[in-house]
């Protein structure tokens, strides 16, 4: 069986030592919405819990008799989320990542067998998305805007004379899963400008 956290751990890394990563365009299921209390806030609660529970589903295809294609059985990918400061909260973007062999098809047959409400079901997307370029680090038992790791990253990207792309913005990947506990790490994600101060990534995937 596939798992990320055994056969992809410099991009999954668990070291509070800045590194930078290039990641290309992938398939996403995604979901959008605000919240004021972050990763508790009850319209994230509800999203993420929906974009996780279509990941399983694809994930269990071949036994609920979902045909996919080439399908190798995978341990599911962590959820993560880009939250972006709106006033006294924040928007965020839950981005769950799906295996080469996962397309659209199958996503749709996922949210049918799931046989939700339209106003749920239409909130849930299937996306090609890239992150780019970005410098990452994890934390321990700190999540939010607030997080002494941004901090460092934000040292580092000054220090190396990168420029983030989005200032207000930043990627949490939730690799011990949630809710969230003080027992948690998190892995922070900042995007920076690969034309900006030559920034060479250690992994590219």
């Amino acid at each position: 069986m596939f798992n990320w956290e055994t056969y992809e751990p410099a991009e999954y890394q668990r070291t509070a030592t800045p590194s930078l990563v290039e990641l290309t365009t992938r398939s996403y299921i995604t979901a959008e919405g605000r919240a004021l209390q972050h990763t508790a806030d009850d319209t994230f609660v509800l999203l993420a819990r929906a974009v996780q529970k279509i990941a399983a589903i694809i994930a269990d295809s071949q036994n609920i008799g979902i045909e996919v294609g080439g399908f190798k059985t995978y341990r599911p990918y962590p959820l993560q989320a880009v939250w972006t400061l709106d006033g006294d909260g924040e928007k965020f973007k839950i981005w769950l990542k799906q295996p080469l062999f996962i397309h659209q098809n199958t996503f749709e047959a996922a949210k049918n067998y799931a046989n939700w409400e339209k106003s749920l079901s239409d909130q849930i997307h299937f996306e090609q998305l890239a992150e780019g370029t970005e410098i990452q680090a994890t934390g321990h038992g700190e999540i939010g805007s607030q997080a002494k790791t941004l901090q460092v990253l934000n040292t580092a990207i000054e220090k190396a004379d990168y420029q983030r792309t989005k200032v207000d913005a930043y990627r949490e990947l939730y690799i011990d899963g949630l809710p969230f506990s003080e027992k948690s790490d998190i892995l922070f994600r900042l995007a920076i400008d690969p034309s900006v101060g030559n920034p060479t990534a250690s992994v590219r995937n």
